[in-house]
């Protein structure tokens, strides 16, 4: 067994490899030979390791994808036409989106742009899925089980700095279909044990990054990295890029804020930004030297 941990570490890399492409050519015809080359599989086998990892086929993981990186457009971007959204997200037709949209999402593409996002994303995907930021103490889950507070007005939006950050080379961990609780304690032991097996050192930093808007995302179809910028000695890591671009960023310190405060209290209510839907979310967080932790979240944004 541990002779062969080498080589199916390897192979989860190369998947999360194909999975990035995925995201990253959403809009484009899904080339299942050529994804299944690029890891090395053939189309069987490739189909039924992906199903293995993230619980769906290829084409019903891009579909998905699809349809959420629809629904985020739907939300930030209300003077793109439905019909062009569509076409941008990868259907063939209207009627092919509608279908598919209406599936995912128990209403109209409609109905999601004048509101229903909203209904959706307090009654169907529930609490935990809703708490977008990673939680370092399992210990010490009281803050990741309350229910979601809307700041006080204004309260989010002036912490709120417009930043231009560099691009970052992540080594991470992808988890699959877990939030909350879940998410954090694992987080917590990856941590662990990279401090023990790469050397980390106590106070760096660590980031985690989702590529979609956590509120839309039901628990099973979650998918959180987290990882950190040093070097993984063993290659069990995956590597990806954060890219570089403009961010909202709202610093933290002894707490831990959450995205959805900032789309409600600073993004929603913009004349100027909008949410850039092909950069991730992502998330910064280190220990001060107090063992407290602290860091930013940051939202990718663009001029409208």
């Amino acid at each position: 067994m541990n002779a062969k941990a080498p080589s199916q570490l390897a192979r989860t890399s190369r998947l999360y490899e194909v999975m990035d492409l995925m995201l990253d050519s959403v809009g484009d015809p899904l080339a299942l030979d050529g994804l299944a080359a690029s890891a090395s599989y053939s189309s069987y086998h490739f189909d039924r390791i992906f199903r293995e990892l993230t619980g769906f086929s290829a084409v019903e993981y891009q579909r998905k994808r699809r349809l959420r990186r629809a629904a985020h457009q739907l939300r930030h971007e209300p003077d793109v036409p439905i019909v062009r959204i569509a076409q941008d997200c990868g259907f063939p037709s209207n009627a092919a989106f509608a279908k598919a949209f209406k599936q995912q999402f128990a209403m109209s593409a409609k109905a999601w742009r004048e509101g229903g996002w909203r209904a959706y994303m307090d009654q169907q995907v529930g609490r935990e899925s809703d708490v977008s930021f990673f939680v370092a103490e399992p210990s010490n889950l009281d803050v990741i089980l309350a229910p979601y507070c809307p700041p006080e007005p204004g309260s989010i939006a002036a912490r709120i700095a417009l930043r231009t950050l560099p691009a970052v080379t992540l080594r991470y961990q992808r988890f699959f279909g877990q939030s909350g609780a879940a998410l954090s304690i694992a987080c917590n032991t990856f941590i662990c044990e990279r401090e023990r097996l790469d050397g980390i050192a106590h106070g760096a930093p660590w980031y985690g990054v989702f590529d979609e808007d956590p509120g839309f995302t039901g628990e099973s179809e979650y998918c959180y990295d987290f990882g950190h910028t040093g070097e993984a000695p063993d290659g069990s890591l995956g590597m990806r890029v954060l890219p570089a671009g403009t961010y909202a960023c709202l610093e933290f310190r002894h707490e831990w804020p959450r995205f959805r405060s900032m789309y409600e209290d600073w993004l929603d209510k913009q004349t100027t930004w909008r949410f850039d839907s092909t950069r991730p979310h992502i998330q910064k967080v280190e220990r001060d030297c107090a063992g407290k932790w602290r860091g930013l979240l940051a939202l990718p944004i663009k001029k409208r």
